[in-house]
């Protein structure tokens, strides 16, 4: 009987090998509906970000990060195709490598977004509640852009050529 208790725990060790192997391999989730979920999220995050390239005052970046790290938990195939995305694949790989956004990244998409802000604000907007809500909503993602986005070096430190 002592014999069969050993044996016994001997394979339990070795299951729980196997598992924590397993789980060093991949970082996707294995259950179905969780990996589910994170890809609807990816792919809204997603289309949010792609929206964010033509109406002013949406984000590209942000929306696009996040759908970043939801593929990554969720499918190999979609984070990979997202990063070789012509358009969106360039912004998230810059993002990683550099851990944050330039000041002149930062300086870029504040006038930009300015710019885009203004023009609806004061050509395309005639309602003057709807014209502050829109020049509020501008000057927050502008504080939140300068202060709460991280600030990345112009040249990654780890390129040592």
């Amino acid at each position: 009987m002592n014999k069969n208790k050993i044996e016994n725990k001997s394979n339990s060790i070795e299951v729980s090998v196997a598992i924590s192997e397993k789980k060093l391999e991949s970082q996707i989730k294995k259950s179905r509906i969780i990996r589910s979920l994170y890809i609807i999220g990816g792919t809204l995050s997603l289309a949010l970000a792609i929206i964010g390239i033509i109406v002013p005052g949406l984000p590209t970046t942000p929306f696009a990060l996040l759908s970043a790290y939801l593929y990554a938990k969720s499918s190999d195939r979609l984070y990979n195709w997202l990063l070789n995305n012509k358009i969106l694949g360039s912004r998230i790989r810059n993002y990683h490598k550099r851990k944050g956004v330039t000041r002149k990244g930062k300086i870029g998409i504040i006038i930009f977004m300015t710019s885009m802000v203004m023009f609806s604000s004061f050509i395309v907007i005639k309602d003057i509640t709807l014209r502050m809500v829109i020049l509020s909503l501008g000057l927050v993602g502008a504080v939140v852009v300068w202060f709460f986005v991280p600030t990345a070096q112009d040249k990654p430190k780890d390129q040592s050529e």
